[in-house]
């Protein structure tokens, strides 16, 4: 079909979601999206059978091979730098596995891991575990857990085989991957060499060249400030080795007021004075003559310059400056006279967040704006009794980085002939408010493709600006909520750009929205709240996606009452919220179900839609949104999998309940 006309497909970009019987399990929050409780991916597989039987946990699947335990291994996303990936493991042995433990052959760089535990492993390998919550491997069960890595050169991503270990000793079960040639349980591993991994380059204009020290010099350090903001800012670091000595590993010391929030490209330490910096496994030597480079996001310390005083080399007896000043330890260096300081002016502190400020419980669902036949939002919010929607999902261009679209596709570029504006602009004539969402787990998110900081900050402002928006949400989730240096030019960019609408008088409100537990936020989830707020950015909410568990959650309101509770306390931790009560930070949370079936198996009923709606509005959550809009239907004939709701609930019947709930 011709690009202005997407097939109903849509956007499906793995190679895995290609039948019309997944898109159901698959098809359900997001542009088609993988679902965010990564595990899930696996089982909706299983269920669409996509996959060998082996990945079903069922005694009778297994039993027609020969007993074994059965690795089935999907890469859900992949990227120039990583993967993220979903495992079942299935027992199809007579032996319970009790905790389970399954090494790889894994040459990549492990980020994340979710529902199992990976312990100490031999070099070139990954050695994955139970969690504490479920211990035993039955014969004929199976468990699911995801991962996230960093790319080891062109090595696969799917290990060629398995191995189980923790037996008795002298005793071995079979193990296979994707149905690949079985391993013992006690061969002794090949050492496999770890390629250097492909780096993305720091997203940073290009520093100033670094100054050529005297023959026979230390370590030159050239330190460039690349961004700033009210409350931190981001550098770049070069560092030149002019002596004849090689450094392995490297390490230095700064003297510093300032906080580290963030490092790539090397490890960082608090020191007394500072912090130091040890470099990354990947490049552990600085030879006479090299350079090594690394970056940084940092917070302010009130009158205190924004560039370190001093340097110094760990463990090596040499002279270190920088940006050309005076060097600091090895060899006395020649008295250089003290430049009178230039004072640093003191920067605007940022204004501390307000408890419920701009706020209130807003209710907007969710929109997909990339399926086809595209919704009528006018239509759409009026048969479903909402005044706001959450249109989805704004992304970068699959040509062309820094170029915004809906959906990925150039027929839908902002600012083109068919970015929707005319169907937007008519909802909001009619007194609807229209939130776009940046990210979802399918497509590049802009910040993680276009690295130009000034790009990036333009291209969020032109789908502010089109559309005269006062409020933008970012679903960060899959590979970018584990991708701290993307995230971290994220935050910068959206700071940035609060600052210039409140300049320009249009304030814009920015929620985000991440993947959670009943028990709240994972880590990564948590660092990016974090990562947010310590750019400057005022969060009007942190909005949770209390779905696709993947741990046989049967009371799906009660789960997302628990999550939203635990990231409240979560929420203490993050600076600007650690002084309010936990009234005042469950009054930032947002909640957005998947009604009817989840990807995972779970479902949410309108009796969960009436408790979510009433909790809602009884605590003063900040927002109320469910996926999606399109969804609410039942699967009739003719309708599509993807775009009803898994029920026989009649259309906007969810839609509905929430309102009467929440409204």
């Amino acid at each position: 079909m011709p690009e202005s006309a997407p097939r109903p497909a849509r956007h499906r970009e793995s190679g895995h979601r290609v039948r019309a019987a997944a898109r159901r399990l698959l098809g359900r929050f997001r542009q088609g999206r993988a679902v965010h409780r990564r595990q899930a991916v696996v089982a909706a597989l299983a269920v669409a059978g996509l996959v060998g039987a082996g990945a079903v946990a069922t005694s009778g699947a297994l039993a027609a091979a020969t007993p074994r335990v059965e690795v089935t291994w999907t890469t859900a996303n992949a990227w120039t730098t990583g993967f993220q990936s979903a495992i079942t493991v299935a027992n199809g042995t007579g032996t319970t596995l009790k905790p389970w433990q399954v090494r790889f052959d894994f040459p990549h760089t492990l980020v994340s891991i979710w529902s199992a535990v990976s312990t100490a492993s031999p070099a070139g390998t990954l050695t994955v575990g139970a969690p504490s919550w479920a211990t035993s491997l039955a014969p004929g069960g199976s468990a699911q857990f995801g991962l996230t890595a960093t790319r080891a050169g062109s090595a696969a991503i799917v290990p060629a085989s398995c191995t189980i270990v923790g037996l008795p000793a002298g005793a071995s079960l079979p193990c296979s991957v994707n149905g690949g040639a079985t391993s013992g349980s006690s061969p002794t591993p090949t050492p496999t060499p770890t390629p250097t991994p492909t780096h993305t380059p720091t997203p940073t204009p290009t520093p100033t060249p670094t100054p050529t020290p005297a023959s026979g010099a230390g370590l030159a350090v050239t330190w460039t400030v690349t961004s700033e903001w009210t409350s931190g800012f981001q550098s770049s670091v070069v560092v030149a080795n002019a002596s004849t000595t090689s450094l392995s590993p490297w390490q230095l010391a700064f003297t510093t007021a300032d906080g580290v929030v963030s490092l790539w490209d090397g490890t960082a330490a608090t020191t007394s004075d500072g912090f130091r910096v040890t470099a990354p496994s990947y490049a552990t030597t600085l030879a006479a003559g090299a350079t090594a480079t690394f970056g940084l996001t940092s917070s302010k310390a009130a009158g205190a310059p924004l560039v370190p005083t001093a340097c110094r080399v760990v463990g090596a007896n040499l002279p270190c400056s920088i940006n050309g000043g005076a060097a600091n330890g090895g060899a006395t260096p020649t008295p250089t006279p003290t430049p009178t300081p230039t004072p640093t002016p003191t920067s605007t502190p940022t204004p501390s967040p307000t408890p419920g400020a701009g706020s209130g419980l807003l209710i907007a669902p969710y929109v997909d704006m990339g399926l086809w036949p595209t919704a009528d939002l006018t239509s759409f919010a009026s048969s479903a009794g909402v005044r706001s929607v959450t249109a989805a999902f704004i992304v970068a261009d699959r040509s062309s980085a820094c170029s915004p679209t809906w959906a990925g596709y150039t027929a839908y570029t902002i600012g083109g002939s068919q970015d929707f504006r005319s169907d937007i602009t008519a909802f909001q004539a009619q007194g609807g408010r229209v939130v776009a969402s940046f990210g979802g787990a399918a497509n590049d998110e802009l910040a993680r493709v276009c690295t130009d900081p000034a790009q990036l900050l333009a291209a969020y402002n032109s789908v502010v600006s089109r559309f005269s928006l006062d409020r933008v949400d970012f679903d960060i989730e899959g590979a970018d909520v584990s991708d701290s240096a993307s995230n971290v030019r994220r935050a910068s960019a959206v700071a940035a750009l609060q600052r210039q609408r409140a300049a320009a008088g249009h304030p814009l409100q920015v929620t985000l929205t991440l993947p959670v537990m009943p028990y709240g936020l994972l880590a990564s989830g948590l660092r990016t709240v974090s990562e947010f707020t310590a750019a400057g950015v005022q969060l009007s909410a942190v909005n949770l996606m209390t779905m696709d568990y993947g741990t046989g959650v049967t009371d799906m309101g009660k789960a997302a009452i628990d999550a939203a509770t635990a990231t409240a306390g979560q929420l203490k931790s993050v600076a600007p919220y650690a002084s309010w009560s936990d009234a005042q930070r469950l009054g930032l949370v947002a909640v957005t179900p998947m009604f009817g079936l989840n990807d995972t198996g779970e479902q949410f009923t309108l009796a969960d839609a009436t408790t979510v709606g009433r909790y809602a509005r009884a605590n003063g959550l900040a927002g109320l949104s469910w996926w999606e809009l399109t969804r609410d239907q039942p699967c009739a004939s003719g309708v599509p999998a993807y775009m009803c709701s898994g029920t026989s609930q009649p259309r906007w019947a969810y839609s509905r309940a929430f309102v009467a709930a929440a409204g």
